[in-house]
């Protein structure tokens, strides 16, 4: 049998009492455009009906294509199946042969109907696609056993969903009959694509199907497309034609039905609109992209702004209104001509990179109301340059204000236990911030290139300051580590080239790798007793650090700890340490003297290499090695003492050193030349 369309079954229900037999009593419920309420799914279309003489609410399911329920004996079925999807209350069921008289396809004919009790909305949406997948998304399993065309598009294997198109594809393309689903992104970026044809099959399009098509001069959007998920149209802006009755496109707007959602804003070259007062939605995406709107007026009657509404739109102002609870994810990203924005006491949070790449907005006021400020949310809003944080946010994002680079002060609230990794890195003219005390970790290169912070008090609550958190704070000076810290991060203060002092509590027990890394005005650093290890170049290019005491807590020194730390004249290496790693004390060139403990058995590949006042050194009978090049070019060695316990040294270990002859001789005869070359 040949079932009529959703259209002709409309356009029935609208005379009902004349077109219905015995259900003649019944009268359709009317949405807010005067037709009759319906909602649909692949396989039938059901009403909203009345019986005013008892006020009470039926539905009447309708159909367009052959469906197992068609059976007074598996009606029981739906009874089942509005029982799994938990409809409010249970329902009888009658199934009524040459019920509706339709016009359809140029003929006359009666058509079998379903009639139930009315349930809930959110049931009857549920209960219609119980047998009918709707999802648009894609997993890996789905390509396992796909087929793909001779054109290289993608389908499932029952050749239900279209799955992925590539992007070389070009010309003109028909999508194959009976395809249901066009899946997420599915023709992504098909630069080349000039036609398009979308069989009356399809129900459902998912995300940014259409997204960059720049070469498709026109799309038909077919009558039985019930689902859309979002803009399906960024980036492309030919010729739409909708036959779907769910969807109202007028003015180069796409709605739903109700008209309460936009779901594209499409026109290119107005540059005001005014949103009509029964919306209540800005869909995902709905204006990305809108190059020349640059005014806009949200009525109250909005509720919700979807991820990225705005995002790469020409905005210069905005005010949102009362009824906007949350700013979505990238609800406002990269609209980089948006220079003011007012955000209502009613916005209880601020999503991920909401306002990200606004480099105009300069003037925004975050109401008390919020609580959350989400990641990368004001990143790369570089003329904002004051900005009050309200006392009842507790969580601030990572990144939330990453290069904020005219930001020169701000206070964090009380509320906030964690200033996450990047929250405030590239912020280069921040120059005082207060961290409270409720703060308990300094995230991974949190502070990284806040160029003007000129000093900092750390809360005693603090405990971990994390990798990079300070790195190139060029203008850090004094800095305070409170007794709570346990840990120094890798690279945490590299490049404080202004840092003078500092003490490092007894609470830590680890300098990170780098942790001081080209800090060259650090002339006096205290180390405590609970240190157990120093990492790799932790101290590299201190070139102002004189002296240090190394304490017998540690028990491990990185690679390159003091690298090139030129106006280091004497260190004590304690009993504790085992070994000394490779290119230590390279460079150390004011190191005149040095005693190494008998706790060390081995010295590593360029350890002392260019300490160039390095006169005397006396190795302990616990080293059994000294790898290639450990002395090489301290030139004023001129005394050292070796002992039997040694057995191998390394080429080049005193390569370019001061020793006298007789000594070269000695050791040339236990080691061999190659330790002078």
């Amino acid at each position: 049998m040949q079932y009529p369309t959703i259209l002709e079954y409309v356009k029935a229900i609208q005379d009902a009492g004349n077109n219905l037999d015995k259900l003649a009593h019944l009268t359709p419920v009317l949405d807010n455009h005067g037709e009759p309420y319906h909602i649909c799914d692949a396989f039938a279309v059901v009403f909203k009906m009345q019986d005013k003489s008892t006020g009470k609410y039926y539905t009447l399911k309708c159909f367009l294509k052959n469906q197992k329920e068609r059976d007074d004996d598996s009606c029981c079925q739906i009874t089942n199946e509005q029982n799994m999807v938990r409809a409010s209350y249970s329902t009888s069921v009658k199934y009524l042969e040459k019920e509706l008289l339709v016009h359809s396809q140029d003929k006359v004919g009666k058509f079998p109907v379903l009639l139930a009790d009315w349930i809930d909305e959110k049931s009857m949406i549920t209960f219609l696609s119980v047998n009918e997948d709707m999802t648009t998304s894609t997993i890996h399993e789905n390509f396992n056993e796909a087929i793909t065309d001779e054109y290289g598009v993608t389908y499932s294997k029952d050749g239900r969903k279209l799955l992925r198109s590539p992007k070389e594809l070009d010309g003109n393309y028909s999508i194959k009959k009976d395809t249901k689903i066009i899946c997420d992104w599915a023709f992504e970026g098909c630069t080349s694509l000039r036609s398009l044809v979308v069989p009356e099959s399809v129900i459902s399009i998912g995300e940014s199907a259409f997204d960059g098509c720049t070469s498709l001069s026109s799309l038909v959007i077919p009558n039985r497309v019930v689902s859309i998920k979002g803009n399906l149209f960024c980036g492309w802006y030919g010729d739409l034609i909708c036959l779907s009755p769910y969807f109202i496109y007028e003015n180069n707007v796409l709605f739903d039905k109700d008209k309460s959602t936009i779901i594209s804003f499409r026109d290119q070259d107005t540059t005001s609109y005014v949103i009509p007062a029964g919306v209540t939605s800005i869909g995902d995406c709905a204006f990305e992209g809108c190059e020349s709107l640059n005014s806009l007026v949200i009525p109250n009657s909005v509720t919700s702004i979807g991820e990225s509404a705005f995002s790469f739109s020409s905005l210069s102002s905005l005010v949102i209104p009362d009824s906007i609870t949350r700013i979505e994810d990238c609800a406002f990203e990269y609209c980089e001509s948006l220079s003011s924005l007012v955000i209502p006491n009613s916005v209880t949070s601020i999503g991920d990179r909401a306002f990200e790449g606004c480099s105009s907005l300069n003037n925004v006021v975050i109401p008390d109301g919020i609580t959350r400020i989400g990641k990368s949310a004001f990143r790369g809003c570089k003329s904002l340059s004051s900005l009050v944080i309200p006392g009842g946010v507790t969580r601030i994002g990572d990144g939330a204000f990453r290069d904020c680079e005219s930001l020169s002060s701000l206070v964090i609230p009380g509320g906030v236990t964690r200033i996450g990794a990047r929250t405030f890195f590239g912020c280069s003219s921040l120059s005082n911030i207060v961290i409270p005390d409720s703060v308990t970790s300094i995230g991974d290169e949190a502070f990284g290139y806040c160029k003007s912070l000129s000093s900092l008090v750390i809360p005693d609550s603090v405990t971990n300051i994390g990798d990079y958190a300070f790195y190139c704070c060029y203008s850090l000076e004094s800095l305070i580590l409170p007794d709570g810290v346990t840990s120094i991060g890798e690279y945490a203060f590299r490049g404080c080239s202004s840092l003078s002092n500092l003490v490092i509590p007894n609470s830590v027990t680890s300098v990170g790798k780098c942790a001081f890394y080209d800090c060259s005005s650090l002339s006096s650093i205290v180390i405590s007793d609970s240190v157990t290890s120093i990492g790799e170049r932790a101290f590299w290019g201190c070139s102002s650090l004189s002296s240090i005491v190394i304490p017998n807590s540690v028990t491990s020194v990185g690679k390159c700890a003091f690298y090139d730390c030129s106006s280091l004249s004497s260190i004590i290496i304690p009993d504790s340490v085992t070994s000394i790693g490779d290119s230590t004390f390279w460079g150390c060139s004011s190191l005149s003297s040095l005693v190494i403990p008998d706790s060390v058995t081995s010295i590593g590949v360029c350890a002392f290499r260019h300490c160039s006042s390095l006169s005397n050194v006396v190795i302990p009978d616990s080293i059994t090695s000294i790898e290639c090049y450990a002395f090489s070019d301290c030139s004023s060695l001129s005394s050292i003492v070796i002992p039997v316990s040694v057995t191998y040294i390394g080429h080049h270990a005193f390569a370019n050193c001061n020793l006298s002859n007789t000594l070269r001789q000695e050791l040339s005869s236990r080691f061999g030349d190659k330790i002078f070359w």
